[in-house]
């Protein structure tokens, strides 16, 4: 872990106060009063729109003009029958919907629609379209829980250090850490959303519907147009001499 300045002075005259105490210029170092900084804003607000289903989902982040954040709705579901007998059964979920952003000023902002429409018109939760290939019996949760994120791939450090510039910090409440140790940002906000009930006109046949979004693949494919314009002169343009290649014999 990479140590700053006061750190290693701190550790240098707990040392030295073994022996002789730490000098007057250490003292008067460490003694000074630690930087205040300003915390970055980062918040989250969900609002119904008009649509079925879809949510208007935005907040403020005090981060660098276009960063990149991944906002997500999710919904917990809790397996009701498990295959294997297990005291600490953990819920799995299902992703709702998602969309990549950009801080523009210190705002974002997306539209998340939750619903899809079934073959048979009705709307469903992805997770409810394939719930009978994946033969599980789940509860769901009343809330879905929806998500603004800065995803482990971008440079915190880098951030943090561009902030700095500027006297702001990230709140610790903020910062999360993967398991393979990779800090990144994250908060959230859990609304209750029922599940959906209503009907409408059957979407039809699309073409992700047909072998997996493949299509029929034992039809031939036509062939594409040729843009090329070629020219066919009765005569030749040239009285340059008939080269080897072009004769038969």
């Amino acid at each position: 872990m990479r140590q700053t300045l006061t750190q290693i002075l701190v550790l240098v005259c707990t040392l030295a106060m073994l022996t002789a105490g730490c000098t007057p210029a250490q003292k008067a170092f460490l003694s000074r009063p630690q930087i205040d900084f300003d915390k970055v804003k980062l918040d989250i607000q969900v609002q119904p729109t008009d649509e079925l289903g879809e949510y208007i989902v935005s907040g403020t982040a005090d981060l660098p003009q276009e960063t990149e954040l991944t906002v997500a709705a999710i919904r917990y579901l809790h397996l009701s029958q498990a295959t294997i007998q297990t005291a600490d059964l953990k819920p799995t979920y299902a992703i709702l919907a998602y969309d990549v952003v950009q801080v523009k000023g210190d705002r974002w902002r997306t539209r998340l629609p939750l619903w899809q429409i079934a073959p048979n018109g009705e709307f469903k939760e992805t997770w409810q379209l394939h719930e009978p290939d994946l033969a599980l019996a789940v509860e769901p949760e009343e809330g879905v829980l929806f998500l603004v994120t800065l995803a482990p791939i971008h440079n915190l450090q880098e951030i943090e250090q561009q902030l700095a510039i500027g006297n702001q910090q990230i709140a610790s409440r903020f910062i999360h850490i993967t398991s393979e140790g990779s800090r990144y940002l994250q908060t959230g906000e859990m609304v209750k959303v029922d599940l959906p009930t209503r009907k409408t006109t059957p979407p039809g046949e699309q073409p992700e519907d047909i072998n997996g979004g493949w299509g029929n693949r034992y039809l031939p494919l036509p062939d594409p147009p040729n843009t090329r314009q070629l020219e066919f002169p009765e005569h030749r343009q040239t009285n340059a001499p008939v080269a080897r290649e072009e004769l038969l014999y």
